[in-house]
């Protein structure tokens, strides 16, 4: 799959093997294809995923799929392609809710000379003002003291959909190359992020979680010690979709976002 996604024709990060492998359960993902080619069914959305690779395997995995199914759905197309399946007699439509937020590491990392939304200074002072804590980058011996809290956290939580994709990516977390940080408040208490790289310039924040007496502010809070941990390495941060929820989109974009990888689907 690494082989046959080329980052320039296929950049969202829903394309990529971390995402694809720790959220195959949670929407029913089925992967096929070859040496150079690869497609991905989601019973969740009921659609196929671009078609990856081969660009002569790609079409008439398409074609096929169309003179098979009465109205195959295909989701994250670029605008590019979306606009020749269009041609191709295919309904288009930008999908803004699968549509995903790039901010700029410096600036999240409140770099002089950069700009970020003034609520979102503000509430990163406010907690670095009223809570003594730590960072450093999460390492293997860190891993079991994690997966114990995550399963405390199944035990008790209502909805395990994203603690599910945590404890995944947690089990999985070397063979995956990811990336994560790790924060502890001095009374104990602990937040992380997890995240892999999306290509040399991006870093792709994939999940982040904390102790639930911690304050809503708090996923802001580790996401800003990534980036000033990451600002180095990566120029950017992809902080994945909002999901079409209001809330979520607020809360995006108060990481002046400056760019946005606009996800189109197509229909026949």
């Amino acid at each position: 799959m690494e082989a046959c996604r080329d980052i320039r024709v296929h950049p969202f990060t829903a394309l990529s093997f971390p995402s694809l492998y720790s959220w195959k359960d949670t929407y029913g993902l089925a992967i096929g294809g070859d040496a150079d080619f690869f497609v991905v069914r989601s019973q969740h959305d009921k659609a196929y995923y671009c078609p990856c690779g081969d660009a002569h395997k790609c079409q008439a995995f398409i074609e096929e799929t169309c003179g098979r199914e009465k109205e195959p759905r295909f989701l994250y197309l670029t605008r590019e392609q979306g606009e020749q399946m269009r041609k191709d007699g295919f309904f288009t439509l930008l999908r803004d809710d699968l549509s995903e937020y790039i901010a700029s590491t410096s600036a999240v990392a409140l770099a002089q000379g950069h700009h970020i939304t003034h609520s979102f200074r503000i509430k990163i002072h406010h907690f670095q003002r009223d809570t003594a804590y730590s960072t450093r980058f999460i390492t293997e011996k860190d891993l079991p003291d994690l997966r114990r809290f995550v399963r405390v956290m199944m035990d008790t939580s209502s909805d395990l959909g994203d603690w599910n994709v945590v404890n995944t990516l947690l089990n999985d977390f070397i063979p995956l190359r990811l990336q994560g940080v790790l924060l502890k408040t001095e009374d104990g208490r602990r937040a992380f992020l997890l995240g892999y790289e999306n290509n040399t310039d991006e870093f792709t924040m994939t999940m982040a979680k904390h102790d639930p007496s911690l304050p809503a502010s708090m996923t802001m809070v580790i996401i800003h010690e990534m980036a000033v941990l990451l600002q180095e390495k990566y120029a950017l941060i992809n902080l994945e979709e909002d999901l079409g929820l209001t809330g979520l989109r607020q809360a995006k974009l108060l990481y002046s976002p400056v760019d946005r990888l606009n996800v189109y689907e197509a229909i026949r």
